[in-house]
């Protein structure tokens, strides 16, 4: 465990110094993603963090992102909007009912493309893990799509050992996953009790178990 620590802190060290200003940590405030930003502030405690937020984010989740921007004192900007979308009239299907990629696209991926342009990004620091889903066996620890460069510092990591983590640094533990969340997302698309970690992610659609898009698409 002490091995991989030192290596992720190893990574994102060169990671930062490589890129310097234009380089920031994305968290969802998922666990996975809370240690790399807990790792980054290791590092450096001024690094800069972006996050986004759609209008189906748990208010857990935000009240959590909210302590933590507190407490870490976070240099963090917020992108998206908490607006719902226009098919919400009485009787029609919400938007992540009807087309999941479409509401993903609109509420993840364009917010997270204005965030690499508005902070002016050469490379993003993320909280993924190969051991984590079926979409996530093949990636590598540093990775580059049209000149965006993405660094997982905790790719090798088990689930077991975030948890590890989380217990040896006393941080603090988003609420949903003391009722049986393993991965959490969007309120709708987010189940708990499932067999797999990412099994309830869009469970009972196309998209079960897969990617909002953020990792998969080009973000500039």
């Amino acid at each position: 465990m002490q091995r991989k620590i030192t290596h992720s802190l190893r990574l994102i060290a060169q990671a930062l110094e490589t890129h310097s200003s234009k380089i920031a940590v994305a968290s969802s405030f998922g666990k996975d993603s809370v240690v790399v930003l807990h790792l980054a502030q290791r590092i450096d405690p001024n690094v800069q963090v972006f996050t986004v937020e759609t209008p189906f984010k748990p208010i857990e989740t935000i009240r959590y992102r909210d302590m933590l921007e507190r407490i870490w004192n976070l240099n963090m900007k917020t992108y998206g909007t908490r607006t719902w979308p226009e098919d919400k009239d009485e009787g029609s299907m919400p938007l992540y009912k009807k087309d999941p990629e479409a509401c993903c696209d609109i509420y993840k991926v364009q917010p997270t493309k204005w965030a690499v342009k508005d902070l002016q990004l050469d490379a993003w620091i993320c909280g993924l893990r190969g051991t984590e889903g079926h979409t996530r066996k093949f990636l590598h620890e540093q990775e580059e799509k049209d000149g965006l460069i993405k660094y997982n510092p905790i790719l090798e990591w088990t689930e077991a050992e975030v948890w590890m983590y989380h217990a040896q640094h006393n941080i603090p533990v988003h609420p949903l996953y003391m009722q049986g969340y393993r991965s959490l997302g969007c309120l709708p698309c987010s189940k708990p009790y499932t067999d797999t970690e990412r099994s309830g992610r869009w469970a009972g659609t196309d998209k079960c178990g897969g990617e909002c898009g953020i990792h998969t698409r080009s973000l500039k």
